[in-house]
């Protein structure tokens, strides 16, 4: 099968996993040229959360990538998928890489399945589980073990175990073949989208202001002075169709197409409209941002024909 044959099915799939589960979601198509992208799918749900989601047909993925799904999902409060068939990705295995996760097909269905398939996040060469606190320490009462006596039998420190009591946690296969042998399967749960999107928001404070980025200095200023922001809050995006995405209490899309960006009318109005598709998956507002009056009313006047205009405003800086 061809690599276009591999993402038309991938991207049928994914959609089919986003429909069956009550996503709404669109397909982003900037830029036009997929090899110059690096978001495909934004998709929402009140009981999921929402998702940014590339499809691929290779496994790799290359540091912009990477950046524009964190940036953009830190900003819209997503988690960052990599949807791809590459034969290193195995099924049931989330591959946590560069800071996205990347998953086959199949593993993107499992988790938004009612199955119970064990599903494992491999992370710096180790692959992970979830312990769940509460059947641990039933079972733990259960078969009348203290902390300290089930520690001496697992040779697992009785700290450690108070904390997979208290709070559950990740754990090796190693450690959960341990458990498991001692206080059964149901101890250990399979890793959740749930479990993908706490941790992927417990990012640090200075991740979220490392990811803001420090480039385009001059115009991030002007955004900081426009938005009244604080700079952190500022997320450059280098290969879709947002320029800029602005998270504070009203989340902002930015298209910049100040001179110095170089865009002609065409592409302005297809940036736009696709940033449009981001709207109304996430509610944010779109400012287009012009440093040329003449420009402004051009491109509100071309702009005038998108029907869903109401978060859509031309800014003059």
């Amino acid at each position: 099968m061809g690599s276009k044959e591999v993402l038309k099915k991938l991207y049928e799939g994914v959609n089919n996993v986003l429909e069956r589960v009550s996503f709404r979601y669109e397909v982003i198509n900037f830029p036009t040229k997929y090899r110059e992208r690096s978001i495909d799918i934004v998709a929402n749900s009140k009981e999921h959360g929402a998702l940014i989601i590339r499809v691929k047909d290779l496994m790799h993925v290359n540091r912009n990538e990477a950046q524009d799904l964190i940036k953009s999902s830190l900003a819209l409060n997503a988690i960052p998928f990599v949807v791809s068939e590459a034969p290193e990705i195995y099924e049931n295995i989330v591959i946590e890489r560069e800071g996205v996760y990347l998953v086959n097909l199949k593993t993107f269905q499992n988790m938004y399945s009612s199955e119970d398939d064990l599903i494992a996040l491999y992370r710096r060469g180790e692959l992970f589980v979830k312990v769940d606190s509460e059947i641990f320490s039933r079972k733990r009462t259960e078969l009348r073990h203290t902390l300290t006596s089930l520690s001496s039998l697992l040779n697992i420190s009785r700290k450690t175990l108070e904390t997979y009591e208290k709070r559950g946690g990740n754990i090796t296969i190693e450690t959960a073949e341990k458990l498991a042998s001692v206080l059964g399967e149901e101890v250990i749960r399979p890793i959740s989208v749930k479990d993908l999107r706490e941790e992927f928001a417990s990012k640090s404070v200075k991740e979220q202001q490392e990811f803001a980025g420090s480039e385009s200095t001059h115009v991030r200023t002007n955004l900081k002075k426009l938005f009244n922001v604080d700079e952190s809050k500022i997320y450059e995006i280098k290969r879709s169709a947002p320029d800029y995405i602005i998270k504070d209490k009203e989340i902002l899309i930015t298209v910049d197409v100040t001179r110095s960006r170089g865009y002609n009318m065409r592409e302005i109005l297809v940036k736009t409209g696709e940033c449009l598709k981001f709207s109304r998956i996430t509610e944010a507002g779109v400012r287009v941002v012009t440093d040329d009056a003449e420009r402004a009313k051009i491109i509100k006047d071309n702009l005038s024909a998108f029907t869903d205009k109401k978060n859509l405003e031309v800014i003059k800086v």
